[in-house]
């Protein structure tokens, strides 16, 4: 008999045993088996954490990151319902890169070259191993398809590790167009990758995840970003404010985009910022 893939082998019942197997940690095989078992009506956050608060006595940040972790061995869809709105999370079927092919664990040798490369300190502090806890953290979530390389890996203290996690976990309802977005290679696709899948779905795209797709301190600028995808790569976006309880909301829309250059957007960038000083300059000498 041929070998089937991941992806199609039948879902096991929520009752299973197998559950217990994948999932050693008692509140990720809990919020398993409430996704299989809602899986024809699929759940927001706020069910799961009501359901977790019944069965386990608790529901909190950390509830949210075990409903996400059902994602290392099941493909986990998250859309916003018809009729109200709200996120919800699916399951399609069986990961077709589950935990154990992913290498998302950090073993000993390349934990050794982050702490080489980065140095005993918190990336966000500067707090070192006598004054905290250091942890080895993923910049990209793997729920957002971010890699165990080193790359991908900076050490954190236990207080800034946990409070990254808590408000990515905000972010979790748009894990699904920040995965499309983040491992673009320049912050140029990245934050309009983001826009286009924004409106794709017929939605605006929130400000501050322009700036986790950004990621890069300099050439991530996203405002400059913004301009240089309107001004120079002839992107149409408009930028919406609105003010609410006294906090003003801003998002942008993409009415038009444009393909990427062939030769890129950071070429064809610096080819318009190399053209334009030889303009002033050649402006300058005729004056």
């Amino acid at each position: 008999m041929p070998d089937v893939a991941p992806q199609d082998r039948p879902l096991p019942d929520p009752q299973s045993s197998e559950i217990s197997e994948l999932f050693p940690n008692r509140e990720e095989e809990e919020a398993c088996r409430f996704l299989l078992e809602r899986r024809l009506d699929p759940p927001t956050m706020a069910e799961w954490l009501e359901r977790s608060q019944a069965v386990l006595g608790k529901a909190n940040v950390q509830s949210q990151r075990r409903l996400r972790a059902v994602r290392d061995h099941f493909t986990v869809t998250s859309y916003r319902r018809e009729g109200d709105g709200a996120w919800v999370y699916r399951v399609d079927g069986w990961s077709p890169t589950p935990a154990a092919d992913k290498g998302h664990r950090v073993s000993p040798k390349l934990e050794a070259e982050v702490f080489t490369k980065h140095g005993r300190f918190c990336a966000m502090c500067g707090v070192g191993p006598e004054d905290a806890k250091l942890q080895i953290d993923h910049k990209v979530p793997r729920s957002w398809g971010g890699e165990t390389v080193l790359e991908n890996l900076e050490p954190l203290c236990e207080r800034h590790n946990n409070g990254k996690k808590a408000f990515f976990a905000t972010l979790d309802p748009y894990g699904d167009v920040l995965a499309a977005a983040i491992n673009r290679p320049n912050p140029w696709e990245r934050i309009g990758e983001l826009l286009k899948a924004f409106a794709e779905r017929g939605e605006q795209t929130p400000v501050e995840l322009l700036t986790v797709v950004a990621k890069d301190t300099h050439k991530g600028d996203p405002k400059k970003r913004l301009r240089e995808l309107r001004f120079v790569l002839g992107w149409d976006i408009a930028p919406h404010r609105v003010k609410e309880n006294g906090v003003t909301q801003v998002t942008y829309e993409l009415r038009a985009w444009k393909p990427w250059p062939p030769e890129g957007a950071p070429e064809a960038v610096n080819r318009y910022e190399r053209e334009r000083k030889s303009r002033k300059a050649a402006e300058k000498r005729e004056e």
